[in-house]
């Protein structure tokens, strides 16, 4: 269980936080020098959650590699004492090569970090009164991945050979609009016979 938060909500949040700042001190004290932990409006969610919708959205073939937990962890032990040999033993300088690329970050205190990271955003959720900003948040995670997942696709459109249909809420209501827009103007009955 991970909590994530969309650049919109900690833009809106970061906007109140400039809007209580602008009132008189009297007003703002309690805001002022004073950090926020901001999180979107959901409960925290699984990675597994975040691959479902990849998968299901997505018009890239996905799938998901396992590796058990236990064996990263061993190499992220032993990528440690790689990258810290040749502090301790200068000579090996010239012989280590430098690790570069994504694995050289791969560290046994990330794995702290990464499993479960849960934050709370109670007290930037409380009104200006009581010292928060009145914070509520405009996009749900799976909401602020799926918008993501949809411009990756319309970024990537070339590069599919097979393509995937589906049908977003949004656009779905835009169709039954232009729908009832046409049945409008071409004088039918508009109400519904059930």
């Amino acid at each position: 269980m991970i909590s994530f938060v969309h650049g919109a909500n900690v833009a809106i949040a970061h906007l109140q936080h400039e809007a209580a700042l602008a009132r008189p001190w009297t007003e703002s004290a309690r805001q002022a020098g004073r950090p926020f932990v901001v999180t979107d409006p959901n409960p925290p969610i699984t990675y597994s959650d975040l691959y479902n919708a990849i998968g299901t959205l997505s018009v890239h073939p996905f799938r998901i590699i396992k590796v058990p937990p236990v064996l990263m962890l061993l190499l992220s032990h032993a990528v440690e004492i790689y990258t810290e040999l040749p502090f301790k033993y200068p000579l090996l300088r010239r012989v280590l090569p430098e690790l570069r690329g994504d694995i050289k970050h791969l560290k046994p205190g990330i794995f702290s970090i990464c499993t479960h990271l849960i934050a709370s955003d109670d007290e930037i959720r409380k009104s200006t009164s009581q010292g928060g900003l009145g914070y509520t948040g405009v996009l749900t995670t799976l909401e602020g991945m799926t918008l993501e997942i949809l411009e990756w696709n319309r970024e990537h459109v070339d590069d599919v050979k097979v393509k995937k249909t589906y049908t977003t809420s949004v656009s779905l209501a835009e169709n039954i609009q232009k729908l009832w827009a046409v049945r409008s103007n071409s004088g039918r009955n508009l109400v519904p016979s059930w």
